[in-house]
């Protein structure tokens, strides 16, 4: 949660939009084959702003709560298009405070031809590694509308804290990064 805080910070407006992570206590969450071990989250794309606001991708139940739209190859649908800067700034965000924590980021689902479109952002060109996690042929249900992102474990090193409860693990952030 800290990432998307910081990116909403970075970026006055904008808001980012969870769709399915996985049950409390784990187990098969259908139609996915992941989302059973806590560590996989579904983000909708974030979307272009307009002159005033910053749309929203549309999740009311006659789009099969966002997942049923269709973005096409650039990225459009209707008069949204997907900010792929965002999308980058926040795989950036994410891989930050995922580390700081323990954690790392294992596997990020796209829809194939965005992953050009994603890189050649100015957020994008600074994805390095992060790079070869995104994934380069089509899953078995398209990702556009949306990201799939797997988080693994690391074990802990002496460089990684080690906060003894949860409140102080959810207090300590890592620093911003420009």
């Amino acid at each position: 949660m800290a990432a998307f805080a910081a990116r909403s910070l970075a970026e006055v407006g904008r808001v980012f939009v969870i769709g399915e992570t996985g049950w409390p206590g784990g187990g098969r969450i259908r139609p996915h084959r992941t989302h059973q071990n806590g560590r996989s989250v579904d983000i909708f794309m974030p979307l272009m702003p307009r002159r005033s606001s910053i749309p929203l991708v549309n999740t009311w139940p006659w789009t099969k709560f966002g997942y049923g739209l269709e973005f096409d190859q650039e990225g459009a649908l209707g008069g949204d298009r997907i900010s792929f800067e965002s999308l980058a700034a926040l795989l950036l965000e994410l891989d930050s405070h995922a580390r700081f924590r323990g954690l790392r980021l294992e596997k990020i689902i796209i829809t194939p031809e965005y992953v050009p479109l994603l890189l050649d952002t100015p957020s994008g060109r600074h994805l390095g590694l992060l790079a070869d996690l995104l994934t380069r042929r089509p899953a078995w249900v398209r990702h556009d509308e949306h990201i799939h992102v797997d988080f693994g474990v690391d074990e802990p090193s002496r460089n990684q804290p080690t906060p003894s409860t949860k409140v102080d693990f959810l207090k300590r952030s890592p620093a911003p990064h420009n």
